[in-house]
């Protein structure tokens, strides 16, 4: 039982003079005092005697998370020979003006490096305040500009945080290579990425080599104004967004031309999933009341391409689109894009035509995303995608924030693993003043 309490301490047990434990309201106090050892006075370096026994200070330890835990520490007061001043001796649990120790600080900033946890989350689990956790934020975490990667990926988030102009937007960018967060800019305007690269020397600048985005013009720009070596790649999934969105207004517009509670009106409505996705159709054929058979998902498919000629075309160059995006390679991709993009022209769909100039603007940038630089994967911006999800949660679980530099510390410490902590002992604030 000593030996596991002084494991819970962290300190050698032949450094304990005394050492007993209570429990008083569900806290837990271990009650320590510490063998005397060799000191020399720190103002004059002379001889020191004992002098008197130290106030107690009580050092919050949560070491058990079902209760708190609480050292009450009582050092020794020395008095120099020499010079007559008196000083304490030092305090291996903490420093001398924190009520935390190492293992509480150590402990709240691993637990700060887990974005599902909120700050109200962590206070509560280690025993002290939110504003205590937030404190140990800011003071203990610190780092310069980090530089830019070979490979970047680069999207939004939707923040109230966000500010410049009529932006709703974060700015977000990640390192595709070693799939890491490397910067949170405050908008995704085009002003505020000038203002971020208009900064960084242009030798490093001519080190990227691939830059992945969605279809947000700006981002365009940026490259190809700032990084004069970079391939600029569209996000595949982007473009198949836009096309299933396209067939989706095709369907939806024959669905308004059917009488309400036929068959046709039936089919389009409930199985359009087998329209917009890939699904297996090969499927054990299952009883359907409606029209009182078994049938698969193929049988299904079939009756719904029945319906109109219009649609059944729309859904096979939806097929042959998704088809290329999947088995297109960097050597055939243009000349299959460029068959594609005919069919498309000469189906005359009206509500394909948006998704057709897309296809015209972004040819270089959609074939782009099928070289392969890394781990033979298309180039994507699914990292970006990833990151920001965890990032939406991580807004959602806190009910909003409206602190953004410590928002970005926080996120980019916590998703980036070359981004380490240091525990000193002077705290600062990054806190919003005149909030109201």
């Amino acid at each position: 039982m000593y030996d596991f309490i002084t494991n819970l301490l962290n300190i050698d047990p032949s450094r304990i003079r005394f050492l007993s434990v209570s429990v008083r309201q569900d806290i837990t106090y271990y009650h320590i005092a510490l063998v005397s050892t060799q000191q020399e006075c720190p103002f004059c370096g002379g001889r020191v005697h004992i002098h008197a026994r130290g106030r107690e200070k009580q050092i919050n330890h949560p070491v058990l998370t079902q209760r708190k835990s609480v050292i009450v520490y009582r050092s020794l007061r020395y008095k120099c020979n020499d010079c007559s001043k008196t000083f304490s001796e030092a305090n291996p649990f903490s420093f001398s003006s924190f009520r935390n120790s190492f293992f509480a600080l150590s402990q709240i900033m691993k637990d700060l490096a887990n974005l599902h946890l909120t700050y109200s989350d962590i206070a509560k689990k280690n025993h002290v305040s939110v504003t205590t956790v937030q404190k140990y934020m800011d003071s203990f975490v610190s780092f310069s500009r980090i530089q830019l990667p070979e490979n970047i990926g680069i999207d939004e988030i939707c923040s109230g945080m966000a500010h410049y102009g009529s932006s709703k937007y974060l700015c977000i960018m990640v390192d595709n290579q070693e799939k890491t967060l490397f910067e949170i800019l405050p908008s995704r305007s085009k002003l505020e990425l000038q203002r971020y690269f208009d900064k960084i020397p242009l030798e490093e600048r001519k080190r990227v080599r691939y830059w992945t985005m969605d279809m947000w013009k700006p981002y365009k720009d940026i490259a190809l104004r700032y990084l004069p070596n970079c391939e600029i790649a569209v996000d595949p999934f982007h473009v198949v967004s836009h096309l299933i969105e396209a067939l989706s207004r095709v369907r939806i517009n024959i669905l308004h031309q059917m009488e309400y509670g036929s068959d046709a009106y039936y089919l389009l409505k409930k199985w359009k999933d087998l329209l917009e996705k890939r699904v297996d159709l090969d499927n054990q054929p299952v009883y359907n009341h409606r029209f009182r058979q078994y049938m698969s998902k193929r049988d299904l498919l079939e009756r719904i391409l029945n319906i109109s000629e219009n649609l059944t075309m729309a859904y096979r160059l939806k097929e042959m689109y998704l088809d290329f995006n999947e088995k297109a390679t960097p050597q055939n991709c243009e000349a299959w894009f460029n068959r594609l993009y005919d069919s498309f022209l000469e189906s005359g769909i009206a509500e394909y035509t948006e998704f057709i100039i897309t296809l015209s603007n972004w040819k270089r940038e959609i074939l782009n995303s099928f070289h392969r630089p890394y781990e033979q994967r298309k180039q994507s911006n699914a990292l970006s995608e990833n990151i920001n999800n965890r990032l939406r949660k991580s807004l959602c679980v806190s009910n909003g924030l409206y602190n953004f530099i410590r928002f970005r510390k926080r996120s980019i410490y916590a998703l980036n693993h070359k981004i380490q902590y240091s525990i000193t002992s002077k705290l600062r604030s990054d806190k919003y003043k005149n909030i109201k």
